[in-house]
C-alpha cells in the first residue's frame, strides 16, 4: 500500500525515471501498478550543495610537516582529517585520525615518519556545488567519513563529513536546531 501510494505521488510530477544501466541512461515509464521498488524521489539533499552545509575552518598541512605537530593539531582541533595541500593548496593527501591511531599503535617506536610518508593519496574530492545526496552517497559507497571540497581552481575550501551530513539531516527534520 505504502509503495502504491509512493508510486502514485511520483507518477504524478515524472510519469517516468532515468535510470542508469552501465554507461548509458535510459529512460523507464512508470505507472502506479508496476513501479519499481527502487523509484528515485528526489529529496531536498538532491538539491542542496555541499557547500551550504560543509565544514569551511579547514585546517590544511603540507606533506613536509612533522608528524608531531600534526597529532598536535588534530588533538588541539579535535578534527577527524587534515587535507594535505601543494603550495597553491590544492589537495595532495589525506590524513585522518584514524592513519594516526594506527601509526601510534603499530609503527615501531624507533621509526619516525613524516605526513608525506603517512598521507593517503587523495583519490575522491568534491566540488562544492556537489549535492548533499551526492556527497553521502560517495561517503557511503567508499566506505570513508570525510571527503575534501573543493574550488573550481582546485582548492580546497571545506571539508565535508558524515557528521555533517547527519546534522543537517537532524537539523532538516526539526529534530535538531538549525546550525
Amino acid at each position: 500500500m505504502a509503495r502504491r501510494l509512493l508510486a502514485s505521488l511520483y507518477v504524478t510530477s515524472t510519469q517516468h525515471v532515468y535510470e542508469r544501466r552501465g554507461d548509458r541512461t535510459i529512460r523507464v515509464p512508470i505507472s502506479v501498478d508496476d513501479a519499481p521498488a527502487d523509484v528515485h524521489v528526489p529529496s531536498i539533499a538532491d538539491r542542496v550543495p555541499v557547500r551550504w552545509i560543509m565544514t569551511c575552518d579547514v585546517i590544511c598541512a603540507r606533506e613536509n610537516l612533522d608528524l608531531a605537530t600534526l597529532i598536535a593539531l588534530v588533538v588541539n582541533h579535535r578534527i577527524g582529517c587534515v587535507p594535505i595541500v601543494d603550495a597553491n593548496g590544492r589537495p595532495i593527501g589525506m590524513i585522518t585520525k584514524q592513519d594516526l591511531v594506527e601509526h601510534v599503535l603499530l609503527a615501531p617506536r624507533d621509526r619516525v615518519l613524516d605526513v608525506k610518508h603517512l598521507m593517503t593519496a587523495l583519490a575522491f574530492t568534491l566540488d562544492e556545488h556537489a549535492s548533499v545526496a551526492r556527497a553521502a552517497a560517495m561517503l557511503a559507497t567508499e566506505k570513508i567519513h570525510h571527503v575534501p571540497v573543493v574550488s573550481e581552481n582546485g582548492q580546497v575550501v571545506g571539508v565535508i563529513s558524515s557528521s555533517d551530513i547527519v546534522r543537517w539531516l537532524a537539523a532538516n527534520d526539526g529534530v535538531l536546531p538549525s546550525p
